[in-house]
């Protein structure tokens, strides 16, 4: 499963090796400043639309790799309708992150944002 790391300048969406595979893509780094939003959502296979290019889908199991919809584009590493955490995201390839993780008040909280 994917986990976000947060250190003071950056914000690294490192995938396990299945996951680059299914992604057709490595890890996702952005710098800290070009977060400009998180939150938390219940489903976050809910929050991924649009066409995969490229990546790997298997309706309400698992979605991850690039889907773009109507100009944006997510970067996405989902497995099953659990929480996850959706980062909106300037200046860079991608304008959203979203990941399941075992705990999103915790990402949430290294991110500083509240939970």
């Amino acid at each position: 499963m994917a986990q976000l790391m947060v250190d003071d300048e950056s914000v690294t969406l490192v995938l396990s090796i299945s996951e680059r595979v299914e992604a057709v893509h490595g890890h996702v780094t952005v710098p800290r400043s070009s977060v400009v939003g998180a939150r938390r959502v219940p489903d976050g296979l809910a929050e991924i639309h649009g066409t995969r290019a490229p990546g790997t889908s298997i309706p309400g199991v698992v979605m991850v790799g690039t889907w773009r919809a109507s100009g944006s584009v997510t970067f996405a590493a989902c497995h099953g309708r659990r929480p996850a955490v959706v980062l909106d995201l300037v200046g860079q390839p991608f304008d959203r992150l979203v990941v399941t993780v075992d705990d999103p008040e915790d990402a949430l909280r290294r991110l500083g944002v509240a939970g």
